[in-house]
């Protein structure tokens, strides 16, 4: 099954990077050898790009283009600065976590995507805070008890049950 059969099935959105205009042509700057620079350059980013665009399209999955500046320099959960000492291994400069850089990009993109960009894609980011853990990405929403105050609470059962029900006081 293709991800773009898996995004319309499941109602996604599909996010991809805004793309320069010589994609390979700033990749193949770091690279000495010939053939993996030959590689690289025939390499169809746009191309790609342009067929999920297109399968998207048929099947009414929306598209997302994002800009990857900085994804893979910050820290997705303190939003504090990751130092890389040669290796694609890094640190945040808050919190000490270490962070794999592709990891910290696509967590960033992501998190570039949901927070509206222009995009019809939703928006929820900032409008609850669900994530109080010191971990990275660790939520503790899942964990932590949804609190319903009990007058809420009380309306939501059938009235005739919650009259029956002598365990359930009226006081707050």
């Amino acid at each position: 099954m293709s991800s773009t059969t898996r995004a319309y099935e499941k109602h996604y959105t599909i996010v991809l990077e805004k793309l320069g205009k010589n994609p390979p042509g700033n990749m193949i700057k770091k690279f000495k050898d010939k053939q993996l620079r030959h590689r690289i350059y025939q390499a169809s980013f746009k191309g790609i790009q342009k067929a999920i665009e297109e399968k998207a399209r048929e099947l009414g999955v929306p598209v997302f283009y994002v800009d990857p500046k900085y994804t893979s320099k910050l820290c997705p959960t303190h939003n504090a600065e990751i130092t890389y000492n040669g290796s694609r291994i890094g640190k945040c400069s808050k919190g000490n976590e270490l962070w794999h850089r592709d990891v910290v990009a696509c967590w960033n993109l992501f998190f570039k995507a949901l927070g509206g960009d222009g995009s019809i894609a939703p928006s929820p980011l900032g409008l609850l805070p669900v994530d109080g853990s010191p971990m990275p990405l660790g939520s503790t929403a899942t964990h932590d008890p949804t609190v319903v105050k009990k007058p809420l609470w009380a309306r939501w059962k059938s009235l005739d049950a919650t009259n029956k029900n002598k365990s359930i006081s009226t006081s707050i």
